[in-house]
């Protein structure tokens, strides 16, 4: 006779089973009776269907799978989730705090001037917005060099003369490559003086048989600042042209110079003299206190990267210490870090830390943190050669700048 359980459906048993289930009786009967069973047991096929096809079914709301989970319990089951923007964590990094005015520069000017496009472009950063002055094509932070070289007008005469011509071509491709980082860096000496849009400098000059120049001669220049443009007389002295000409030349260079999109970087003395700390400021103490505060940094950073993953750019910060060492104020300096948010978040973070007392006195620091392009190795290296001046970067007129320089 069939034997009922509590399952959802009934179960048949055979005729040995149910003998040795009859004789016991009192302890526990449910329970061994379900492991009687659980022997030999067959289930209940139900009744086949009519017809091997099955009606499609309405289509649903799509609803997680269930799945056993490792500690036991039901875990759902979804499509993987969306890729979402990498975060900041292993692209943020902490330059070496100083003191405020006194950043680290190289005794090199050419090297400084190369370090100063680069902390240029890294202060300006980058955004996803299209309006930002960094996003266009054209962009290019540094100042722009363009050097040519022509004959002198009483001496056109000889320009017929395919050995002249060749001179004159040497000149300009050594006036070129050598001046490019000199006459820039006069130029960048007076627009921090006295800022203005650039242009044109002419000087007249003569190359001797043996390649030495002489005889340097300012003709006109639209420079704003007259001491950029006897710095361009004075550096063009300098040069030493090799392969020297075949006999004395006389040139007239033109040296056209313009500012580059992204501000130039405050000037510091040349010296390359390790940061003072006999005053008890410590920059690897310091810094060491701010990336105590890593975890929510990055948060900061992560959570404007999620509104723009193209966020990028260097975050300077001046801190002001009351003399027990907490922080009394906190101002972005240097930099322009385009999101404001993300400046506030990591100012308000600092603020909360208590870094060393300096000499028991008020004491201002600059701690920066960059935060690298996506994809982008952390950090930059700052002590790579100079680029190289072989690629002459677009003047306004070639990128259609409006603006001129008269």
């Amino acid at each position: 006779m069939p034997t009922f359980l509590p399952f959802r459906r009934a179960v048949k048993a055979h005729a040995e089973s149910q003998a040795v289930c009859a004789l016991l009786t009192g302890l526990t009967l449910a329970s061994f009776a379900v492991g009687c069973v659980s022997q030999r047991v067959e289930h209940v096929s139900p009744a086949p269907v009519a017809s091997p096809v099955r009606a499609a079914p309405t289509r649903g709301p799509e609803l997680p799978a269930i799945l056993p989970s490792p500690n036991g319990t039901a875990a759902a089951v979804t499509d993987p989730p969306r890729a979402e923007p990498s975060p900041a964590s292993d692209e943020l990094t902490f330059e070496d705090p100083y003191p405020l005015d006194a950043r680290p520069h190289s005794a090199n000017p050419l090297q400084a001037a190369s370090d100063d496009e680069e902390l240029a472009r890294w202060n300006l950063g980058g955004t996803a917005d299209p309006g930002n002055v960094s996003s266009p094509a054209s962009f290019h932070p540094g100042t722009r060099v363009v050097v040519d070289a022509e004959l002198a007008r009483h001496a056109a005469k000889h320009a017929r003369e395919s050995a002249r011509g060749r001179d004159v071509e040497r000149i300009q491709a050594q006036a070129r490559s050598k001046g490019y980082w000199p006459f820039r860096s006069c130029f960048e000496a007076g627009q921090r003086d006295k800022p203005g849009l650039g242009g044109e400098t002419r000087i007249r000059f003569t190359v001797s048989a043996h390649g030495n120049v002489s005889a340097p001669r300012l003709i006109s220049s639209e420079l704003r600042n007259a001491e950029s443009s006897a710095c361009l007389v004075s550096e063009l002295r300098k040069l030493k042209f090799s392969p020297p000409p075949a006999r004395r030349v006389e040139v007239v260079s033109s040296i056209r110079i313009w500012p580059g999109d992204a501000e130039l970087p405050a000037n510091v003395a040349a010296t390359a003299l390790p940061i003072d700390t006999s005053s008890g400021f410590e920059p690897a103490t310091v810094r060491a206190r701010a990336a105590s505060k890593s975890a929510e940094l990055r948060a900061c950073f992560d959570e404007a990267r999620r509104r723009d993953p193209e966020l990028w750019g260097r975050l300077a910060l001046a801190i002001v210490l009351e003399i027990d060492g907490s922080v009394h104020r906190v101002s972005e300096v240097e930099s322009h870090f385009p999101n404001a948010a993300a400046a506030r978040c990591v100012a308000a973070t600092l603020s909360t830390v208590r870094f060393p007392s300096v000499a028991g006195k008020p004491f201002s620091f600059v701690i920066a943190l960059r935060l690298a392009p996506r994809g982008a190795a952390p950090g930059s290296d700052t002590n790579a050669d100079p680029p190289s001046p072989s690629g002459v970067a677009p003047t306004p007129a070639e990128r259609g700048d409006p603006r001129t320089d008269h």
